[in-house]
């Protein structure tokens, strides 16, 4: 693929069906390397903690990025993944967002506030379950003790059953300028089946809003593999979210991981879809999508040909963090709130899960570490090598031998015997200078990515990861 060209790669739902059999097991989605499992519980604070104050005086340490997790719903989805709580009065919202502004201070006593935010992303659970009031008065916190850069993405994912005027006048007052509305599905059977109702009418109107405002960075969060969906219904969701044109899709993998989430256990009452039966619905709309022009980005994302995400992955520069696909590369991520993640100066940190711990560690001027994690030399070039795979479906080997000073080929001669299996399938194409994954083995980037994961193979019982494909 030569740097600039959009490619449209053939529809993963008719791949062969013996490289599906070949390839289909379970592995990271590599929003981190090394992931999560290898975050170390016993990792010493002190020291982590000293590595952000170092990356202050860091060659051109920069911009942020800050993560905020609101972890509250007021209902939880049965699908649903994610750490979230059901608050069961306002009280408990009041205290977490004590605690947050107390965390924004707490950061800024090690991180150089001067550093602007060039990407705010909140996630959750669901940010715009706080009313417009408490939004406003956590932006306001965060504001005290940080700022914007001039062309910061300032993002939140929003409900379409819960947002009216009063939340957008406040998105709007700080900012905010992307949008992304948790969707799922347009059948109603099949939503209440998730128990997520949700009407067409709600996302429409949003949309409506958003649009008059004159923000059209609107993402639609949609998930394939769920019960009760077939390709009719998918394929009038894919047709229904063409019609309302976001600029960004984003088609998910549903992941069924009861032994992390028990009320996915819930959706056990109904057939799941077999790893066939999956890839079809993915194949269903993402005929859909690309027909209308939308251009495949990365695993499962889709975007209008003038969007960032496509100019970056046509220049390669494209990255992958906690939050996804990103154009924000090199910046360091701080995490806020319960089970946030940050990744900054070669360490990754994980607040706690448990709110007791996260509200007496602010309390006490002390953050909330509950695991961490220090990148060795060898995780860090690994780290790059593996989002550039993932990310880019490309990876020079002259260009990063230089960088890291070493023999691609030498250094990696077991993983190129490796990959020569994967070649023989058509799913990457290897050279002297290059390892590209070729339109068909995009589908398969996981499983090439996991060639360079080290860890993978020391515990193969670990691997507690959704399929690949």
């Amino acid at each position: 693929m030569a740097v600039n060209e959009i490619i449209i790669p053939p529809n993963p739902a008719n791949v062969p069906k013996e490289l599906l059999e070949k390839y289909n097991t379970r592995g990271p989605r590599y929003t981190s390397y090394p992931t999560a499992p290898k975050f170390e519980a016993d990792a010493d604070p002190a020291e982590i903690y000293n590595q952000w104050v170092i990356s202050n005086c860091q060659v051109g340490p920069g911009a942020l990025s800050f993560y905020v997790h609101i972890p509250f719903c007021s209902k939880r989805c049965w699908f649903c993944g994610c750490f979230t709580s059901i608050p069961k009065d306002d009280s408990i919202t009041d205290r977490y967002l004590d605690s947050l502004k107390k965390e924004f201070q707490l950061v800024s006593s090690m991180v150089d506030p001067e550093r602007p935010i060039k990407q705010l992303s909140l996630g959750g659970g669901t940010p715009t379950y706080l009313t417009p009031d408490r939004f406003d008065r956590m932006m306001k916190d965060m504001k005290s003790f940080w700022h914007f850069h001039d062309e910061a993405e300032i993002s939140v994912e929003i409900d379409p059953r819960t947002v009216g005027k009063q939340h957008l006048d406040v998105l709007m007052k700080h900012g905010f300028n992307r949008f992304s509305m948790g969707v799922q599905d347009f059948n109603e059977s099949v939503l209440e089946t998730i128990g997520r109702p949700q009407s067409l009418s709600d996302t429409t109107e949003l949309v409506d809003m958003l649009k008059t405002a004159g923000h059209d960075a609107i993402n639609f969060d949609l998930i394939y593999g769920l019960p009760g969906q077939t390709p009719e219904s998918i394929k009038h969701t894919a047709e229904k979210t063409v019609e309302l044109s976001p600029s960004r899709i984003a088609l998910y993998s549903y992941a069924h991981v009861p032994w992390m989430k028990k009320q996915q256990k819930l959706l056990e009452r109904h057939p799941l879809p077999s790893p066939e039966e999956k890839l079809a619905l993915f194949g269903v709309a993402y005929d859909v999508f690309t027909k209308a022009g939308y251009v495949p980005v990365g695993m499962d994302h889709f975007a209008k040909p003038d969007d960032e995400l496509v100019k970056a992955l046509q220049g390669r520069s494209l990255h992958r963090n906690f939050m996804g696909y990103t154009t924000r590369r090199g910046l360091d991520l701080i995490g806020y709130g319960v089970s946030a993640i940050s990744s900054v100066n070669r360490t990754y940190t994980q607040n706690t899960k448990d709110f007791e711990n996260y509200h007496s560690s602010m309390s006490d001027d002390r953050m909330s570490m509950e695991r961490g994690y220090f990148l060795s030399i060898e995780d860090d070039m690994r780290r790059e090598l593996i989002t550039d795979l993932f990310c880019n479906f490309y990876l020079d080997k002259e260009e990063f031998g230089s960088k890291w000073r070493l023999n691609f080929n030498d250094k990696f001669a077991d993983e190129n015997n490796r990959l020569l299996a994967m070649q023989d399938d058509g799913l990457l194409s290897l050279s002297e200078k290059a390892i590209e994954v070729t339109p068909l083995g995009r589908a398969f980037v996981r499983n090439i990515c996991m060639v360079f994961d080290q860890y993978l193979e020391q515990d193969p019982a670990e691997r507690r990861y959704s399929q690949t494909i």
